[in-house]
């Protein structure tokens, strides 16, 4: 479909709409002509017109922006006739080019090229992504550097523009968004701040932060990241409450990492039921991390416990201001009775409670919520009202909170947007992948349950594997973890790790390892990962004369050893550590589990029968651990990722998920379909 911009070949871009190049295509999917329009991100308006929503796909091009030289020739004229199409680029051309002309230039990439070898211009400064895209990567003359001239957010990016509230293209865009954090800074000092905000702030893209914020906290962002003030401090607001909501939006339709970075605790007077709202507008996954409120660092920091055994049982917080109003309002005795009330060490006894507020006149329909393991891997929350929560709660060993009020209600509970909606997924791998399961697992918005099957102990000789390693032709790595394992070593007795031979590995997964050193291998199993997969890529590099270790732990077949040997002069095994099983007396509840090795699913069936996995959706990080599978299991489906990675596994899992909500919806509006045709 065109757009006015396509039609339009006159106007200076520099002059035209936001919409310019969007118009009609919203038209058309608000119209439902047609379903979506896919689009340049750089192209969107900066604000959607009412009743769009959109998503950016993950695949990036290189954002930068290049200069093009008519064909034959390479050097730059002293005063160039530029052609540029937007503000942006043209005081950059004006910094670098100060004798420049400065020329509209219109049309598609193919015509405006057309323009510059006809003589139209002597220069034309255009995204490198469209030239990659239609394949005229060969006309870059020059690519400008980031820091020399900032890109838009989209550009080097597509974007699908949708009608809101488009079920079908919400699931899918699950698949393509992260959670956004909403992570309580603590409040005074750094010493005040938790792992979990201190972990998220390392990790994100963007970070929204409020004006009371400890200083020092955003230091621990990532170098590029941006950090947006958006403070209100007492008379002056950087931005109001409605533009903050929309700029989270926004970020997280562009599969952003978003860290809404907030004073305190977020849950306490920090705007966040307003700003998850907006989210849950847009079905866009969010979670809080609690953090250390003001109301901790008076009290139990100072001595002043709120609580104190003989003297206190309780307390009540609250606020004498009312919303938008700088004046002390007290509470009526109505509203003071109404504030929310919690109890700890209650649930046990939730009978009684029901009872003393039965007898302070509280309604039947008050409601309440029992909280058990807060913030655990079993944490279970029930709700219903003073009548009936008692008949509810089940008798657990786990500890209880009890919350009463208008704000227990059930229906304030925060729902689970992402791919994997709260779904508890089972981690049963090796422990030294724990830490990336967990964060791929919130990232699709479920929720971690680690129970490692598998600790790896090193081999007391693993020093030894590095000196090996200097005198052979090749290396061969099969394991993430033996990559771990021998890098950690090569750091311990300080060995030079340019000293490596050649390095072939089973897949991304390990050679990710050997990346983040500096070490890129040689070889890397593309598909099928595993013995076989590597073997195939082996193929025509280790000759006859060649002397090749390899490294693997203490359950690895010998079957790549003999294949090997047929391939090369010699080959050395090395074991490079050993497969310790860890045992669980019981598991908590768990709807899926994950398994990243032969040896852990053995080691989880050593605790548990079978049947423990019957109705769960059961996943596995490569060929030979999905084979162990289905021995151990005969007939069960196994999920498996396109790599050998976690990400890749817990990613295959999410769209299984996504498939399933689609399908039940695409049966759910056939079967509407039917009744409306019967009737």
């Amino acid at each position: 479909m065109s757009s006015p911009g396509d039609r339009d070949k006159a106007t200076d871009l520099r002059l035209t709409p936001g919409d310019f190049f969007t118009r009609d295509l919203d038209e058309a999917v608000l119209d439902v002509r047609i379903d979506c329009a896919v689009h340049s991100a750089k192209d969107l308006p900066d604000e959607l017109v009412a009743g769009m929503d959109l998503l950016y796909l993950p695949w990036v091009e290189d954002p930068r922006d290049v200069l093009i030289l008519p064909a034959g020739v390479s050097v730059i004229p002293e005063a160039p006739r530029i052609g540029v199409s937007s503000a942006r680029r043209e005081d950059y051309c004006r910094r670098r080019f100060p004798n420049a002309v400065m020329l509209s230039v219109r049309g598609n990439i193919e015509q405006r090229i057309e323009q510059l070898d006809r003589g139209n211009y002597d220069l034309l400064i255009m995204a490198a992504a469209g030239l990659n895209r239609i394949g005229l990567a060969d006309r870059i003359s020059e690519y400008i550097p980031l820091d020399e001239l900032a890109v838009p957010p989209g550009q080097g990016r597509l974007a699908v523009t949708f009608r809101k509230g488009d079920r079908r293209f919400n699931r899918l865009r699950k698949l393509f968004v992260k959670p956004v954090i909403f992570a309580g800074a603590g409040t005074g000092t750094m010493d005040n701040v938790t792992l979990g905000t201190v972990n998220a702030l390392q990790h994100c893209d963007i970070c929204f932060y409020d004006a009371i914020c400890p200083t020092g906290l955003l230091e621990l962002l990532p170098e590029g990241a941006v950090k947006l003030d958006v403070g209100k401090r007492k008379g002056r607001h950087a931005f109001s409450q409605a533009e903050i909501s929309r700029k989270l939006v926004d970020a997280a339709r562009r599969g952003l990492s978003v860290v809404r970075l907030k004073g305190g605790d977020p849950g306490i007077f920090g705007r966040l039921a307003e700003e998850a709202g907006q989210l849950d507008e847009y079905e866009l996954p969010y979670r809080a991390l609690p953090g250390v409120s003001s109301l901790n660092a008076a009290t139990t920091a100072s001595g002043l416990l709120l609580t104190r055994r003989g003297l206190s049982r309780g307390f009540t917080a609250a606020t004498p201001r009312k919303s938008g109003s700088e004046k002390i309002e007290w509470f009526s005795v109505a509203e003071a009775k109404a504030f929310s009330k919690v109890f700890f060490m209650a649930a046990s006894g939730i009978g009684e409670v029901m009872e003393e507020l039965e007898a302070e006149e509280y309604p039947a329909s008050l409601p309440v919520s029992v909280v058990f393991d807060a913030g655990g891997d079993e944490e279970l929350t029930i709700s219903g009202t003073l009548a009936d929560i008692a008949a509810k709660v089940p008798d657990s060993a786990l500890p209880g909170i009890v919350i009463a009020g208008a704000t227990a209600d059930g229906k304030f509970l925060f729902p689970k947007h992402g791919a994997l909606g709260g779904m508890r997924v089972l981690f049963a791998g090796s422990a030294a992948l724990s830490e990336k399961a967990k964060t791929a697992i919130l990232n699709f918005d479920g929720r971690p349950v680690l129970r490692p099957m598998i600790e790896l102990l090193p081999a007391s000789n693993t020093p030894e594997a590095l000196t090996k390693a200097a005198g052979a032709d090749w290396l061969i790595v099969t394991s993430p973890s033996a990559a771990q394992i021998l890098l950690e070593a090569a750091c311990r007795v300080k060995f030079d790790l340019r000293k490596l031979p050649s390095l072939a590995v089973c897949g991304p997964g390990t050679a990710e390892k050997f990346i983040a050193h500096g070490i890129y291998p040689e070889v890397c199993a593309s598909e099928n990962f595993g013995a076989q997969g590597l073997l195939d890529a082996l193929r025509g590099k280790i000759r006859r004369e060649h002397t090749v270790l390899r490294l693997r732990s203490d359950l690895a077949g010998e079957k790549l050893d003999q294949q090997l040997r047929q391939m090369a002069a010699s080959v050395t095994d090395f074991v490079l550590y050993s497969n310790q099983p860890v045992h669980y007396d019981r598991l908590p509840p768990f709807d899926a589990a994950l398994f990243t090795s032969v040896s852990s699913a053995a080691a989880f069936f050593e605790s548990f029968a079978p049947s423990i996995l019957e109705n769960k959706i059961i996943c596995a990080i490569g060929n030979p651990t999905a084979s162990k599978l289905k021995e151990l299991l005969p007939g069960a489906e196994i999920v498996q990722g396109t790599e050998a990675t976690v990400e890749s596994m817990i990613y295959a899992l999410a769209v299984t998920q996504i498939s399933s909500k689609l399908g039940e919806q695409k049966s759910g509006d056939e079967n509407e379909k039917s009744v409306v045709r019967s009737q």
